[in-house]
């Protein structure tokens, strides 16, 4: 029997989806509130769908459906593996996220602190941005809040995009996100960010930058509230996480998806996009200016491999057993 090499992509990324619910996260933080998401969102895109022939004024829209789904289920299978992989692999980032501080205690902050001050003239990042952009702060909310739905709507873009090559690729890069930089890097990284530094060390050094943010943006100072008052309920919210940025990382992703369409438009967008959530890393107090620095080169690096891995197996088949007699 013969096997596709794009078959052996889809392969791969269930097969790394089921290596990752066997890591050993703790129980409480295990949940499957993602894959319910998932589960219940595919209605919902099936609907769009049909919604999407009724604009169109086809005249039999269901039977079209029927046949559409007859006539393309390799794809969709192919769809729905990449879909329920990406969910599994999200849903393992955020119960490893909620434990870190229980398996290893924040520790490194008075690193990231020194060598953001060495890096950027003896002073702290964030007194750089709030110079250049502190009329730009809830904009800069804004757009950092709005990741969120570029996260999860990208993940779906790239589950069902009609290139099986870069929806394996992106699909793979999205989960070494995830696992690798979100989960093991981020465990051996241990620490809070800016924003947290006062509540989990002796060190006041961010105060004014607290004291900005309570008075131009409330919400912020509210959220870290509430991710600090949950630890103890890891369930209810995600975790505590400063190195790496998996904000930047995620933008960095996004911005390298909307490239390969070569539209100078997409593209000043995308990377604008990425330039835009590391510089509010920064404003925002969430991140240190090195936890994007190095997040970024990483997920380039993984994207190239991962782009060399998918070339490799395009025009492959690999024979499975051997014919009888």
């Amino acid at each position: 029997m013969a096997i596709r090499g794009i078959t052996v992509g889809y392969l791969t990324l269930i097969a790394v989806a089921l290596l990752a619910v066997l890591l050993p996260v703790p129980d409480n933080n295990r949940g499957d509130s993602f894959l319910k998401i998932a589960v219940l969102i595919t209605p919902l895109l099936a609907a769009v769908y049909l919604l999407r022939l009724l604009i169109r004024r086809h005249p039999e829209p269901a039977k079209q459906f029927v046949a559409d789904v007859k006539t393309h289920w390799p794809k969709l299978l192919g769809a729905a593996a990449v879909y329920f992989s990406l969910a599994v692999a999200l849903e393992v980032f955020s119960g490893i996220k909620k434990s870190i501080p229980f398996v290893v205690p924040f520790y490194l902050d008075p690193f990231f602190i020194e060598l953001d001050r060495k890096l950027f003239f003896g002073t702290n990042p964030w007194r750089i941005t709030h110079a250049l952009f502190g009329w730009a702060t809830q904009p800069i909310v804004w757009l950092y809040n709005m990741w969120h739905f570029v996260h999860i709507g990208l993940a779906v873009w790239i589950a069902f995009s009609l290139s099986e090559a870069q929806k394996i690729r992106f699909a793979l890069l999205m989960q070494f996100i995830w696992l690798a930089l979100g989960g093991g890097l981020a465990m051996l990284l241990s620490s809070v960010g800016p924003i947290m530094v006062a509540d989990f060390y002796s060190d006041r050094s961010f105060d004014p930058m607290l004291e900005v943010l309570s008075q131009q943006a409330p919400s912020v100072i509210a959220v870290k509230d509430t991710l600090i008052a949950t630890m103890d309920d890891p369930l209810l919210i995600s975790g505590i996480s400063a190195m790496p940025s998996i904000h930047v990382a995620i933008a960095v992703a996004a911005a390298l998806w909307l490239q390969q369409f070569k539209i100078k438009l997409l593209t000043g967008i995308g990377w604008s996009y990425v330039a835009v959530i590391y510089i509010g890393s920064i404003h925002l107090g969430w991140h240190y200016a090195t936890d994007g620095l190095v997040s970024a080169p990483l997920v380039l690096l993984v994207w190239w491999i991962t782009g060399k891995y998918v070339r490799w197996l395009e025009p492959r088949e690999f024979v499975i057993g051997k014919p009888a007699g």
